[in-house]
């Protein structure tokens, strides 16, 4: 271009209003941008669910120019075969105060505290709705339910299959779903003696415990496609709430929920056995 006319560039960002400078640094942005959009698809080949946010970290580029250049390149993450969105009924009742955040309530046993959440599973051509109770001390599931319904008989059945198995608990904690604050839930906690404590709206990771098990469950489950029956969609998720409890080492714990429970009530026993004979021994 410079050989053939030697002005054009200069007249061309005269006509544009522009600094004959910036057409470089257009071009060279323009360049830029492309270079990281590959690098981009190139991730998202091998993470295809990857927000800009871990792309960023992955590429060590800032995540505001790679949100950009997804948007401007039309790139897109991978949605999970297992996320819904839906419109939260009105008329609910006032949600409790979260108690575990104001009076900073850790639990130090099991049974102390409880967390219930519910998750979607898109399988079969529909819906089913899958509710769990997460004991917060041990991490194990102690109930659970499944329903092609998201009502309350969904939240109260996987409660009911925990108090089946377990002692009631100390507290019980959830988010402010309708199916939560239903007069029918919270009068049940109310005649357990059960202390509600409530996420903050739009707060999910106040119910974190609950939110990080989904994300592992999720993992462990993959898809459903191949899913023939209702009955093989039930027994793939009894199959792999088994594992979450009894088989799979869960990090913070540094073994699995149930032998962590066990280890717990096992030191608890040798702890009490221990006491009494140094009571006897003391004649007190």
């Amino acid at each position: 271009m410079s050989e053939a006319d030697p002005g054009l560039r200069s007249r061309i960002a005269q006509r544009l209003g522009l600094n004959r400078n910036g057409l470089y640094y257009a071009s060279r942005k323009l360049a830029a941008d492309g270079e990281l959009a590959d690098r981009i698809t190139a991730v998202l080949t091998e993470h295809r669910h990857y927000g800009y946010r871990r792309i960023a970290i992955e590429l060590k580029v800032g995540k505001n120019r790679v949100r950009r250049v997804m948007r401007a390149y039309d790139l897109h993450t991978e949605a999970s075969p297992h996320q819904r969105h839906y419109k939260q009924p009105k008329g609910i009742r006032i949600a409790p105060p979260n108690i575990l955040k104001d009076e900073a309530i850790v639990a130090n046993s099991p049974n102390h505290v409880w967390a219930c959440d519910f998750t979607y599973l898109w399988c079969l051509g529909r819906w089913y709705y899958l509710a769990t109770v997460i004991d917060v001390f041990s991490r194990e599931i102690v109930g659970w339910s499944m329903s092609i319904h998201h009502d309350t008989k969904l939240i109260l059945d996987a409660l009911y299959d925990a108090l089946s198995k377990q002692e009631t608990p100390a507290i019980l904690h959830f988010d402010r779903g309708s199916e939560y604050l239903s007069g029918q839930h919270l009068d049940l906690l109310e005649r357990l003696e059960v202390r509600p404590s409530a996420s903050a709206a739009g707060s999910p990771w106040q119910n974190g415990f609950q939110e990080r098990f989904y994300g592992s469950f999720k993992t462990e489950l993959g898809s459903l496609k191949d899913v023939a029956s209702e009955g093989e969609l039930f027994e793939r998720v009894a199959l792999v709430l088994n594992y979450y409890n009894t088989r799979r080492i869960h990090s913070k714990l540094k073994t699995n929920p149930r032998q962590f429970r066990k280890n717990f009530d096992y030191a608890r026993q040798t702890l009490t056995v221990v006491a009494d004979k140094v009571l006897e021994k003391s004649g007190a």
